[in-house]
C-alpha cells in the first residue's frame, strides 16, 4: 500500500533530488493529476505522478545516471516508474491521442502542456505544478476542484468511447471529490454507454469497485450507478441499499470493500469472484461473509467458540455483515463486540502425543480422538485441563475400542 506523503511534498526529499534530475532543463517536467488536486483540496496525497518533455529512453537514462531505480512499466505509452528512497514515482512523457478504439489508443509524444491535459479525462486531473509548488492551470479548470465538479475533458460519451473505464472513474471521482448536482450530460453519457463496460478487464472493474466500495460515499454513488444502469451492466442484480446503510452505520474502523462487496449484492460468490477475478483469499473469505450461517440468537459460549475456530475479527465481520442483513441478528453482533474486548484464545491443553500415550497408534485415529476431545473441552467452556483432557479421551477410546488400534 502506498505511504501518504506528508505536507509541501514537493520539497522533501526524495522528491526535490527526482525533479532535479528531471527538470533539466528547467520546466521540462512537472507534478500532474491526483498530486497536484489533493495538493489544493489539501487532502492526503499517496501517490506522485510526473509528467515530462523527456522521451522515455531519455527518462531512463537520466535516471540512471543518477543511481535511481528504473522500470519500463509502460513504455509504449511513454511511462517508466522510478523507485527512490522508499517512494514510488511514476513518470509520463507529453503526449496526444492519434486514435483510440475503446481498448488502445495511438499517441504521438508532445512538448505541449495543453495537448498533453486535453487528452486526460477529468478536468480535476489537468492541473500541473513545478517543483517551486506553483499551480498551472493549461485548462483553466482549477475552479471544478473546489466546486466539486467532475466533469469530462471534451463530450462525455466520446471519451467514454475512448475507454470504457472511464464510466467507473467518473463515479469514482464522483464519490470522493464530488460535491453539489452531479453533471447530467455526463450521468446521460455513462448510461447510454454502459454496455462497453463489457470489453474491459475484470481486473480494471476490480480496481475501480473496490475504490469505489471504500468510500464514505459509497452509498449514494451506487445507487447513482444503478440509476445508470452500469450495476445490471456489471452484475445482472439490483444494489441492497437499505442493508448497505447499515452495515456502513456499523462499520466503526477503515471501510472494507469486500464486507461491503458481500452486503451490497445479493449475488452468488462464484458469480462475484468471476466478474471480479478475485485472488483465492479474496473468494474464500467472500464466500465466508454471505455463505456462513450464523443463528439469529447465539450465547456467549457459542460466541467464544465461533472466535476459537475462525478467529475474532473474521466472526465479527461475518456478523457485521449477517446484522445488516437482519436486524434480529444485532443483538448478537453487539454481545460478541463486548465478548471479544476480553477475548484471549486458550491453547487446547493435549497433543498427539498425549493420545499416543494412550495406547493409540500414530494415524488417523489419533486426530479423531483429538477433535472428539477439543470439541467436548471447548463445550466446557475451555476450562478443563490436561489431566481432565487425558482422562476423558481415555473414556472415549474405552468406549469404542473397535474403532481404535490399542497397544
Amino acid at each position: 500500500m502506498a505511504t501518504e506523503v506528508s505536507t509541501k511534498w514537493w520539497i522533501k526529499e526524495p522528491t526535490v533530488t527526482l525533479m532535479k534530475v528531471l527538470n533539466n532543463p528547467f520546466d521540462s517536467t512537472r507534478f500532474v493529476g491526483g498530486c497536484v488536486r489533493n495538493t489544493i483540496l489539501q487532502m492526503p496525497i499517496t501517490d506522485i505522478d510526473v509528467a515530462t518533455k523527456h522521451r522515455p529512453g531519455e527518462i531512463i537514462s537520466l535516471l540512471e545516471s543518477a543511481e535511481i531505480t528504473v522500470k519500463a512499466t509502460g513504455l509504449s505509452h511513454g511511462t517508466v516508474t522510478a523507485f527512490f528512497g522508499g517512494m514510488r514515482f511514476e513518470i509520463t512523457t507529453l503526449r496526444k491521442d492519434i486514435k483510440t478504439d475503446g481498448r488502445h489508443a495511438v499517441i504521438k509524444f508532445t512538448d505541449c502542456w495543453k495537448e498533453d491535459a486535453k487528452r486526460r479525462d477529468f478536468t480535476i486531473n489537468t492541473l500541473l505544478m513545478d517543483q517551486f509548488g506553483e499551480i498551472i492551470d493549461p485548462l483553466n479548470c482549477k475552479q471544478d476542484i473546489l466546486d466539486g465538479r467532475v466533469a469530462f475533458v471534451g463530450c462525455p460519451s466520446k471519451r467514454i468511447q475512448e475507454d470504457a473505464l472511464r464510466i467507473l472513474r467518473f463515479f469514482r471521482f464522483n464519490a470522493y471529490f464530488g460535491r453539489g448536482l452531479v453533471e447530467q450530460e455526463a450521468l446521460n453519457a455513462c448510461k447510454t454507454n454502459a454496455h462497453l463496460l463489457s470489453v474491459l478487464s475484470e481486473e480494471r472493474i476490480r480496481e475501480e469497485l473496490f475504490k469505489i466500495l471504500a468510500s464514505e460515499n459509497v452509498c449514494n454513488t451506487l445507487e447513482l450507478m444503478q440509476n445508470c444502469s452500469i450495476v445490471e451492466q456489471l452484475f445482472s442484480a439490483d444494489i441492497r441499499l437499505s442493508e448497505l446503510e447499515a452495515l456502513v452505520s456499523f462499520e466503526k474502523e477503515k471501510a472494507d470493500p469486500l464486507r461491503r462487496l458481500a452486503t451490497a449484492f445479493d449475488t452468488k460468490t462464484k458469480t462475484l469472484a468471476s466478474r471480479l477475478k478475485l485472488s483465492n483469499k479474496m473468494s474464500s473469505r467472500l464466500s465466508f461473509l454471505k455463505e456462513m450461517q450464523i443463528s439469529k440468537s447465539l450465547d456467549p459460549l457459542s460466541i467464544k467458540s465461533l472466535f476459537y475456530k475462525y478467529g475474532v475479527e473474521e466472526i465479527l465481520d461475518l456478523l457485521m455483515v449477517k446484522s445488516a442483513l437482519d436486524k434480529e441478528i444485532v443483538k448478537t453482533h453487539l454481545a460478541a463486540l463486548e465478548i471479544s474486548k476480553d477475548w484471549h484464545k486458550p491453547i487446547f491443553p493435549i497433543t498427539g502425543e498425549d493420545v499416543v500415550s494412550l495406547g493409540v497408534a500414530p494415524g488417523v485415529a489419533v486426530g479423531k480422538i483429538l477433535a472428539a476431545t477439543e470439541n467436548w473441552w471447548i463445550a466446557n467452556n475451555f476450562k478443563p485441563n490436561c489431566a481432565d483432557c487425558v482422562t476423558w479421551a481415555r473414556c472415549f477410546i474405552e468406549s469404542d475400542k473397535e474403532n481404535f488400534n490399542n497397544g
